[in-house]
Parts: C-alpha cells; structure tokens; sequence
C-alpha cells in the first residue's frame, strides 16, 4: 500500500525522524599541551583502560572539562584519538577564557567548574511547555547533619538534563541549601501544579540526603527527603510528595522525577569519617559521602519499610505509570554516595549517559530511560569497582522505561536508509478518484501536533571504547518510528480506532477507518510498510488538510474524495 502525496506535514515528519538517526557534530574545542608523560583513558577514572600514552610537549584538542579530567583528541600511531587525561597534567592557560565563559560551565567563585561540551551542538529550541525543579541541600540548618558538597554539582547538571529536555532557562526554578525548606519545597510544587498546563512536561530533580522515620499510622518506617530545616520542621515522605504531585499527574503528558538520594544508612554507621571528610577511592580523586541521614538506629536499616515506590503512590492517586517516570539512585537496602569534585554518582553519570554516551541498544532510533539508566549503571559499577568497603549502588527505574527525554541515536549511521520511501513517487500508486480538492484550511501550527518532537541536536564523535560497529546497528525502520512515538503518547488522552474492515486486499479494497478522541486535537495517520523501510504519512495530505478532531467526535476517514487501496 503506498501513498503519492508528500505534503509539508509529511516532509516535517520526515525530517523530524531522519534526525533521530542522522546527526552532524560540530565542536567547541580549544588547543592544550602536555606538561608531563600522561595516559588517555576511555572513562574519565583513573582505573579505565589506557587507549594511547602522550608524552610531555604533545598537543592535544580540548572538547570537555569535568570535575578534574579533560577531555580531549590527539593524533597518535593508531589514528585520531578521543579519551580522558587528568585536567592537572595539561597546561590550558592560552584557552582558558574561552572554557570558563561556556554558559554550562561554572558555579559562583571558589567552586568547582563543570564546563560540558556533552553534545557540543547549537542549543536546543525550549518549548514553553516544558517545567522543571531543581532542588539541592548541601548544608543543613542542623550541624549534626553531615554536608554534601557535591549538590552544588548537581544543581548544575539537573540544569543540563533539563536543557537536554527543552525546559527554558525561564521554567526551571532553583531551591539550593537554605532556600530548600520543608515549606518552601511544597509551595514550589504548588506553584508549579497552578503554572503547568494540560499536556505539559516537567522534570524534578532532588539532590540531597535521604532519611527515614518512625511514623506510626503507618505502622512502621516510611522513607522521605530531607530539606535544609527537616530536622526540626519535618521531612516530605514519598506518600506527602505524591499528593503534592497529584494534581501535575494529571495534567502532564510525561512527570520525569529524580531522587539523587538513599534511604538506607547501612554500614555507613560503623565509619564515621565517611559522613564527615567522605571515604577515598582508588579510582577517582573526589571523596566519597553516604547520601543518608539516619534519624534513629530502628529505622536506619532496611526493615520494617511501609512506603517505597512514589510511582505506586502516585498511582494509588489515579496516576498512569505510561505517564511518570522515577528514578531513584539506590535500591531500599544500598547506600548512595555524593562525590565532592563532580556530584552525586547517580546525577553525573545520568547526566553524561543522557547527553553523550548511552547507546541505542535495542536499534528504536532513539535512547530511552531504561537505555539510560544501564549505561549510568555500568559507569557507577567503575566507579566502586574493588572498592574495600562499599559496593556500587544501583540505579532503581519505575514507571515508563521506554520514555524518551532527548530525542537523538549516536548508533544510527548516517548511511541509514530509513524513511527514504517517504520521497515522492514518480507516479501515484493506488490512490482511487482523486481529485483536487477545493482550497484548504492553513494546517494547525508545529506545537500544536500530538507528536513527540525530537530534538534537532548532534553528536559528537564517540571515543573508541564507545564506538558502534556498523554491523552491530539495527537500521530504524518506519514500524520502529512509529513504536517510539506511541511509547511517548499521553495516556490520559483516550484514542480510539476502528477499521471498517478487520483484513484488507491490497489493490482491491478500500482502507478505512474512524477516530474518536476524548479530548479535542489533531489527528496524524501514518502507514509503516511491510518492507520494514517505508513510512508513509497517509493523513493529513496535500488534498485534505482539515485534520482537526473536536472531543467526543467520530471521524471517518479517508473523508473527501482521496482513497487508498
């Protein structure tokens, strides 16, 4: 079955998924020099393997600064080289304006610089339906609570996260430290719930101590955040934070929220000095801290827990687990950890994953949370691995694993022949008495499609232990293209289709079929071919643009005078 009119609809839709595989990087880089014999190692870890040693004098092209590892090209006997190198054994004096005026790159003075070049690409278009929350306790009003230093790290790459999101900078709203107060928390999340519109998205991030406590119509320990006075003014319990999201639930198309957090002190009660001045590992230079504060020795271990999922919370309040996504940085029983230099181990892994270094696993064209969170994974395994005291936590994902927060595929080559049945024909194919249609309404604008929107951002070129061999890549197909639209759908948004026949003979009977919608919108049908190339915008076309739905209405389609055999 083939469809011979390309309309501007279908050309947009066209586009919009050859950017899922097609990518052209472009680079921020400046040039470095060696100052001592150094390694270049695939993973920004000093226990990663070493691709190429370069010697004092060498010069190397800077694309990345992070928490005290650069990263950077040289050309050695094997080729053109892309890894890590220790920021202290290069001199990047000449260049280092340029690093420290990126607009990603730095805290207020005296702190630690995060400067990505991630996907070193122009910025992404926000779309003023997007919302996001960061929130970082650092330093508690009460002393005995041990500091986290590197929450200030997180602020920054939640921010990236949620750029990578499309969140305008104008959406995204910040409480830090003392600002972070059990009051001000839930009337951020108020405001929030009065600001977000039907459809919206919004992204939650917590970076801070995880606690529990003794609640006793709960009938035992419940798990909850702690804010920057929750001491002496309470903490937000998973079952308090899912009535205060109740009400986004139901107006977002997607609630994305991230506890950078645990709920479980432990053996971290045995080692003191690990609250304290944090815990060395030999893999990396920043110190280690336990992301839990223990109220009382009952409720410090993981037994006798009454709450754990917030997405069973939300649901238990009428929420769709299609619609939310958590992720939480430790399982009930594991301890998290915050590393002064760069972050929480679950944010700043997240944050690299997402933005640079996950890897379409399953050939769907695009890198899903669940896709995410195993490449954040494999990286938090690095970085405890053969650790004396603590093993590596694991990242815990609920709700929606094949939500999509970034539309791109770094696996995609660009020779990939997806969707190149979408050119127009050279003559129509099986459309039945068609005939120009009188002058047709100006289609809906671009925000206005109920299709999940991909960024327009590239990539840039992965380093040899990250590279895909060609053979190993799934082409994306048109069926594929559309999976991945559906899995990004609305489910509050009840659809309904219903073909007139249930089994069609290709070039004798007539497709067609009726729509109902719950809600008000527009209506797209799309035809993936038997091939496993074609995709083929069928509706809106050329001859009948008036693809508008109204709530509760029928409508029937092919409508006017266009068919489709």
């Amino acid at each position: 079955m083939q469809f011979s009119v390309e309309s501007s609809v279908q050309r947009s839709i066209r586009h919009v998924l050859l950017s899922l595989a097609l990518v052209a990087p472009t680079a921020f880089a400046q040039n470095a020099s060696v100052m001592r014999p150094t390694e270049i190692r695939a993973e920004k870890l000093a226990s990663s393997a070493v691709l190429v040693q370069v010697n004092q004098g060498a010069t190397v092209r800077v694309t990345s600064v992070e928490g005290g590892w650069v990263l950077v090209e040289a050309n050695s006997d094997k080729g053109r080289v892309s890894g890590w190198v220790r920021a202290s054994a290069l001199n990047m004096q000449a260049g280092a304006s340029v690093v420290a005026g990126l607009s990603s790159g730095r805290e207020a003075a005296g702190n630690t610089a995060v400067t990505l070049g991630v996907r070193n690409v122009p910025p992404l278009v926000p779309r003023i339906n997007r919302h996001a929350l960061i929130i970082g306790v650092g330093i508690y009003e009460d002393p005995l609570v041990p500091p986290l230093p590197g929450t200030k790290l997180d602020k920054v790459s939640a921010t990236q996260i949620a750029q990578a999101m499309q969140v305008p900078d104008g959406n995204i709203q910040y409480l830090h430290d003392s600002q972070a107060t059990v009051s001000n928390i839930r009337t951020a999340l108020n405001n929030l719930t009065d600001r977000v519109q039907d459809g919206d998205r919004v992204f939650i991030h917590y970076s801070g101590h995880g606690t529990r406590y003794k609640d006793p119509q709960a009938g035992g320990c419940v798990e909850a955040l702690l804010p920057y006075d929750g001491m002496s003014k309470g903490m937000i319990s998973n079952t308090e934070m899912a009535s205060l999201l109740a009400q986004i639930t139901q107006k977002t198309d997607k609630l994305f929220v991230m506890y950078d957090a645990c709920h479980s002190g432990g053996l971290v009660a045995a080692a003191a000095t690990a609250r304290t001045r944090g815990i060395a590992n030999s893999n990396d230079d920043g110190a280690l801290r336990p992301k839990f504060a223990a109220l009382s020795e009952e409720c410090s271990k993981p037994v006798n827990i009454k709450t754990r999922s917030l997405v069973n919370e939300q649901v238990n309040r009428g929420a769709l687990p299609q619609d939310i996504v958590h992720i939480s940085a430790a399982r009930d029983n594991e301890i998290s950890f915050d590393d002064e230099q760069k972050g929480g181990l679950a944010t700043q892994f997240f944050r690299d994953c997402m933005l640079r270094e996950a890897k379409d696993l399953d050939g769907s064209g695009a890198i899903s949370i669940e896709e995410i969170k195993q490449c954040a994974q494999e990286k938090i395994n690095r970085r405890m691995q053969n650790d004396n005291n603590f093993k590596a936590h694991n990242l815990v994902l609920s709700g929606n694993g094949n939500f999509v927060p970034a539309w791109f595929s770094q696996g995609v080559p660009q020779t990939a022949n997806v969707m190149t049945a979408l050119a127009t024909p050279d003559k129509p194919v099986a459309p039945i008495a068609v005939t120009p249609a009188p002058a047709t309404p100006t289609p809906p604008p671009a925000q206005q499609i109920a299709l999940a929107t991909p960024s327009t951002t590239a990539m840039p070129a992965a380093t040899q232990s990250q590279t895909l061999a060609t053979s190993d890549i799934k082409p994306l197909s048109g069926e594929d293209a559309l999976k991945q639209m559906y899995d990004q759908r609305n489910a509050k948004r009840k659809v309904r289709v219903t073909l007139t026949k249930d089994q069609l003979v290709i070039g004798k009977d007539v497709l067609e079929f009726s729509v109902q919608s719950d809600r008000a919108g527009y209506v797209y049908a799309a035809l993936a071919g038997s091939d496993g190339k074609a995709l083929y915008m069928l509706f809106p076309n050329d001859l009948d643009q008036n693809n508008r739905i109204e709530a509760g209405q029928t409508l029937k389609l092919p409508q006017g005078k266009w068919r489709i055999k």
